[in-house]
Formats: C-alpha cells, sequence, structure tokens
C-alpha cells in the first residue's frame, strides 16, 4: 500500500537512472519504503556523516529495563491507593527519591506489596506528550534476532 508524502507540492528531484533502479529494486526486493523516504534517509545519513552537531542523535545513554530501553529523561509514573509516584532515568540509573532503583523496586516500595512492574509502570518517554504503559512499551519493542541453528553437513 503506498503511503503519500506529507507535503504532495514538495518535490525532490532525482535522475531516471536512479528512478527506474529504486522502482525495479522494489519490485524485485520488495522493498516497503516509497522513493521520498528513501531521499529522506539518505538526506539524513549525509547530515549526520557532514554535519553531526546540526541533526539530533538518538540517545544513547539511558536505562535498560530487560528489553525496552528508557533513554535519559524518561519518567516512570506507577498509581497507588490514588496517589501518584514517580522516579526519573538520569545517567543511565533509575531515580527514585534519590536512590538509584529499578523498576520492580519502585512499584513495591510505593504499595507495599508485590506488584508487577510492566503491569502498574506507565513511561513518559523525553519529547513525548502521552504516557505509554510499560508491557504495551515492552510489546512495541521488536524482539532481537533469534539466533539461527547452523547444521554442518559432511561433503
Amino acid at each position: 500500500m503506498r503511503r503519500p508524502h506529507p507535503d504532495p507540492r514538495m518535490e525532490f528531484p532525482i535522475s531516471l537512472e536512479i528512478y527506474n533502479q529504486l522502482n525495479s529494486a522494489s519490485f524485485d526486493t520488495g522493498l516497503e519504503k516509497e522513493i521520498w523516504e528513501m531521499g529522506e534517509l539518505a538526506i539524513r545519513e549525509w547530515m549526520v556523516r557532514h554535519r553531526p552537531d546540526s541533526f539530533t542523535m538518538p540517545a544513547t545513554s539511558g536505562y535498560q529495563w530487560k528489553q525496552l530501553f528508557l533513554p535519559n529523561g524518561t519518567l516512570l509514573r506507577t498509581v497507588f491507593n490514588g496517589r501518584n509516584s514517580h522516579c526519573l532515568v538520569e545517567d543511565d540509573r533509575l531515580r527514585f527519591n534519590g536512590q538509584e532503583t529499578s523498576p520492580s523496586k519502585f512499584v513495591n516500595a510505593v504499595g507495599g506489596i508485590r506488584r508487577n512492574a510492566w503491569k502498574v509502570t506507565w513511561a513518559l518517554f523525553p519529547g513525548s506528550h502521552m504516557g505509554t504503559r510499560g508491557g504495551a512499551a515492552k510489546e512495541q519493542t521488536p524482539a532481537p534476532p533469534k539466533r539461527m541453528a547452523v547444521r554442518a553437513v559432511a561433503v
């Protein structure tokens, strides 16, 4: 299914040779990106390579919560007995009341009982305006590729 360009009036001229190669490559290999999306990626890579200070890079520091990465500045929230409690990812650590913690320790310190952090924690990522339940964010994160078994065959 084709995705329309965000601004249909904008044009990005490319040579006929490149255009034909892109069209044949997308049919032959099943590329799922539109030509304008590929152009955007190419420009982004060029900017990062030639003017790295002019383009924001993805967060590389933060807290790793199992398979979910929480970049610095992520705010975690849990609610217990109608009271909101928050902890913050700072300098690759999760901090609650100034102490280093984990999501599980955080929700259990607040609730005083055994609680599943994936179910009772909401994450507000930097630059986002809406929180995501921890378990929902975990489900949206792609799983790492599974290791393929390799068998040796005698020749």
